[in-house]
């Protein structure tokens, strides 16, 4: 059951069911998102077909009610325009949270539509309102970034996870350290795969990282030096590198070996390899994820 329902659009203004005067009377849209079955066939006339399946942007109906006990005109027309104010955006994406079975996720979402009032009798102390929302990449997210540093030092020994205060937001960040193997075992506690922000950081001459679980692997083709660093985003869509010199940051996407593919952490148990070609110092890299759910 849905306790509370957050919606915070660009501008920072908040629309919240579940608190203070909007009551949730329901919602749709926060289980498995829908798929779409894609057929192909092979380029020959005996070629074989091939389907697929692929999630599809997720929508979100809320139906809530406005308590407008002990308010008069003026202060009635001011909380439907908080509303207004928090919905009317649907040309910028926005955070929702939701809040349920004592567990809060967060996805990206923006308002598909103006909110809809119903009519309102002149005795009647309530009015409903139907919003919708449209989240472009359909999971959920945890509202734990988890941050992980490899490093590959010979002396060194593995340290164990601790957590740290993360004011931003309200959310916490879970910070990992793993020193001393050349491969580490990274969990992700989601459903299914996970997108990374990875960072190389100098000196470190041709560094990769490697999925050993999928078998697939990110190499950087260059030097990188003392205060530079590279960062890889391997989310779908926002596929990027940057890399930062002398803190300006610039298009570090020619520096992809061609052989490189954009992996993702599978949920549960991934094998993490890490290397370079720097002369026997070893390997730094750090990356972050939000796991990832099919429901919220």
């Amino acid at each position: 059951m849905v306790t509370a329902l957050t919606f915070k659009n660009s501008a920072g203004n908040e629309f919240t069911v579940g608190a203070g005067r909007l009551k949730l009377i329901s919602v749709e849209g926060l289980e498995s998102p829908p798929s779409l079955l894609a057929v192909s066939a092979g380029p020959t006339i005996g070629g074989a077909i091939n389907l697929s399946a692929r999630n599809t942007a997720r929508k979100i109906k809320v139906n809530a009610l406005i308590d407008l006990r002990g308010l008069d005109e003026a202060q009635t027309d001011e909380a439907r325009k908080a509303i207004y104010e928090a919905l009317g955006d649907i040309d910028h994406d926005g955070i929702m949270e939701v809040s349920r079975a004592g567990r809060t996720r967060w996805i990206g979402a923006r308002p598909s539509r103006e909110p809809e009032f119903t009519g309102k009798a002149w005795n009647e102390e309530w009015q409903i309102i139907q919003a919708e929302f449209i989240c472009p990449r359909p999971y959920f997210m945890d509202m734990t970034l988890v941050t992980v540093t490899v490093q590959f030092y010979e002396d060194m020994t593995e340290l164990s996870e601790e957590g740290i205060e993360f004011n931003e937001d309200g959310r916490e960040i879970s910070m990992i350290l793993f020193m001393g193997k050349r491969i580490s075992t990274i969990e992700n506690p989601g459903n299914v795969d996970a997108p990374v922000t990875i960072r190389f950081t100098g000196p470190i001459v041709n560094p990769y990282i490697r999925n050993q679980t999928i078998g697939e692997t990110i190499r950087i083709s260059r030097i990188i030096h003392e205060g530079e660093f590279i960062e890889i985003e391997t989310m779908p869509g926002k596929r990027e590198i940057h890399l930062c010199l002398d803190g300006v940051i610039q298009n570090g996407m020619h520096y992809l070996d061609l052989a490189s593919r954009f992996w993702k952490l599978l949920p549960g148990e991934n094998l993490i390899e890490i290397g370079d070609e720097s002369p026997g110092e070893g390997s730094e890299a750090s990356f972050e994820f939000y796991p990832h759910y099919r429901e919220a």
